[in-house]
C-alpha cells in the first residue's frame, strides 16, 4: 500500500462541493473563457481587508433595508454583510450576481403561515393620473410625472391584497367570486430552490399563472434560498451584462444588470454596490418600435422610459398596516 492509499483510507473521499460553491466555481471560468487575459490574484486575507475599507467608504452612501436583514452573526460576532463575499471587486454579470445570490440566502427567514402578508413598499415615477388613464402602459410623459411611494400587503395564501399611496388610507379586497385573480401559489415558489427548479417551473406549460423574472424579485417576498436561486439561473442566461456605474432613482450609486427583451426594451436590475441586495428595477426603448394590440398602434421611440422603481423594503407581516422592523 502507498501513501496515498493511507491517506485516502484515514480521511475517506473528498466531500463533494455545495451547489453554491459550484456556481462560483462556474461564475470564475465563465469570466476567465469570455474576459481579458487572467489577472494575478490577491491572496484571501488581502481580499478581506480590502472588502472592508471597500465598506467603510461607501457606508455615508445610505443603508439599504433588506428583507427581514440585520447584522449577520457569526460565532455571536456581529459583522456586516459584505464581510465573506464571494467577489470582492466582481468583473462580470455573472460574479455580480454570485455575490448578490450569497447576500440573500444569508438573509434570516422563517416560513410565513397562510394568514400573513407579504410585505412591498416601492417609490416609482410615475405619469400623472390623467396621463395614466389615457395610456396605462405608455412611457413617462416629461413635465407630466410623480413620485409616487406604494404599499403592498399580499396575504400568502393569495386572497387578500391591500394597497397604500402615499400614507394614504389602506384599501383592501378580498378574492370572492365577483373579485377573482390568479396568483402564483406560495407553495410552488417556496419550491424553487435551483436555478433548475427554477428553469423547470418556467419551462412548465401547466402552471396557472407565470411572472417576469424580474417581476418576481422586485414584487414578490422570496424565501432567500429561491431569490438565490433565481440570481444563479440569471447569471446563466445569455446576453445579461452589468454597468458598475448606473445611478438609482434616488440618486444612490447603483450596479445594473441589464438584458434585453423583445428586442427593443432594455430592463435593469439595480443592486447596491456595498451588499449586492436588490434596490430598484427600470425599463427603457433601445430602438424605434411600433407596438399594435387591441387598444391601438403605439409608436416607441429609443429612450423612452417605461418604469423606474426603487425597492424600499420588505418582509412579512401579520397584518396590513404592518410594516417590517427594518
Amino acid at each position: 500500500m502507498n501513501e496515498i492509499d493511507v491517506l485516502h483510507d484515514a480521511f475517506g473521499p473528498d466531500e463533494a462541493p455545495s451547489a453554491a460553491a459550484q456556481d462560483r466555481a462556474r461564475a470564475a471560468l465563465l469570466d476567465r473563457i469570455s474576459g481579458p487575459a487572467p489577472v494575478r490574484r490577491r491572496p484571501r486575507w488581502a481580499l478581506r481587508i480590502t472588502a472592508a475599507v471597500v465598506s467603510a467608504a461607501a457606508a455615508t452612501v445610505g443603508v439599504v433595508a433588506l428583507e427581514n436583514a440585520g447584522p449577520v452573526t457569526l460565532e455571536g460576532v456581529d459583522r456586516p454583510i459584505v464581510a465573506a463575499l464571494p467577489f470582492a471587486q466582481p468583473a462580470s454579470a455573472a460574479q455580480v450576481l454570485e455575490n448578490a445570490a450569497w447576500t440573500a440566502s444569508r438573509r434570516p427567514w422563517v416560513t410565513p403561515r397562510p394568514e400573513q402578508f407579504a410585505y412591498v413598499e416601492t417609490i416609482a415615477t410615475q405619469n400623472v393620473r390623467s396621463v395614466l388613464d389615457a395610456s396605462p402602459n405608455g412611457p413617462l410623459v416629461d413635465g407630466k410625472t410623480e413620485v409616487v411611494r406604494k404599499e403592498v400587503w399580499n396575504r400568502v395564501d393569495g386572497d387578500v391584497v391591500a394597497n397604500r399611496t402615499d400614507g394614504g388610507k389602506i384599501t383592501s379586497i378580498t378574492r370572492s367570486k365577483e373579485q377573482f385573480w390568479f396568483t402564483v401559489p406560495y407553495g410552488d415558489l417556496a419550491a424553487l430552490t435551483t436555478p433548475e427548479k427554477f428553469q423547470a417551473w418556467l419551462d412548465d406549460p401547466d402552471k396557472l399563472v407565470g411572472i417576469d423574472v424580474d417581476g418576481l424579485l422586485t414584487r414578490e417576498v422570496l424565501p432567500p434560498d429561491v431569490e438565490a436561486a433565481i440570481f444563479r439561473w440569471l447569471a446563466r442566461q445569455p446576453g445579461v451584462t452589468e454597468n458598475p456605474k448606473a445611478v438609482n432613482l434616488d440618486g444612490r450609486p447603483a450596479i445594473a444588470l441589464t438584458w434585453t427583451v423583445e428586442g427593443y426594451l432594455k430592463k435593469d436590475l439595480l443592486f447596491d454596490p456595498r451588499t449586492y441586495a436588490l434596490i430598484g428595477d427600470r425599463m427603457v426603448a433601445v430602438k424605434d418600435h411600433v407596438s399594435r394590440g387591441d387598444d391601438g398602434t403605439r409608436r416607441i421611440k429609443a429612450g423612452d422610459v417605461f418604469r423606474l422603481v426603487v425597492r424600499n423594503r420588505s418582509g412579512i407581516v401579520d397584518r396590513p398596516g404592518d410594516t417590517p422592523a427594518n
